[in-house]
């Protein structure tokens, strides 16, 4: 059976203290979304009046060429319009990005109190933070979404305090 997120509290708990994170909801047998998690109706998009966007993937192979310029203020418009932009040609090896999903599956896979060793505050390593969305005190509604940040800094402490599943 499901637990029960009536109150903000057990819901920070559960998620936050206990390191479930959203994935522990979902995995918990959750049938509603709380309502911390709810977008108010002003928030929310209106699909009657959202503008659609009909923009492609940018070509990154077209940096080193005479289109330079354009591909630049492509990924800065998109930048700044919407928020986000597709590219391709980027010359990543799907190989790597196989495998980084990999590491995110397991990382995210793993039992809530190996996650929670890395939540914000008793991390080993101020680059290393596991955690959700809860900024109650800035946000109107928290987001379904889990995450782990790794900033590099050094071989060394990457090596040191990174989680062995994302090394």
């Amino acid at each position: 059976m499901a637990p029960s997120f009536l109150d903000g509290n057990s819901l920070f708990n559960f998620v936050v203290g206990d390191g479930n994170g959203v994935k522990g909801m979902v995995d918990s047998g959750l049938s509603e979304v709380p309502e911390q998690y709810v977008q108010p109706p002003e928030e929310r998009i209106d699909k009657l009046t959202a503008i659609a966007h009909d923009n492609r993937p940018i070509d990154l192979s077209k940096l080193g060429g005479p289109d330079h310029d354009q591909i630049v203020e492509e990924i800065a418009r998109a930048a700044e319009t919407l928020g986000f932009f597709q590219v391709m040609n980027h010359g990543v090896p799907v190989e790597l990005l196989e495998s980084l999903k990999d590491a995110a599956n397991n990382f995210f896979g793993q039992p809530p109190e190996k996650k929670a060793v890395y939540r914000k505050g008793v991390s080993p390593s101020p680059s290393v933070t596991y955690g959700t969305s809860f900024v109650p005190d800035k946000e109107k509604a928290l987001e379904w979404k889990d995450y782990i940040s790794m900033r590099y800094t050094t071989d060394a402490e990457a090596l040191e305090y990174w989680p062995q599943e994302c090394k």
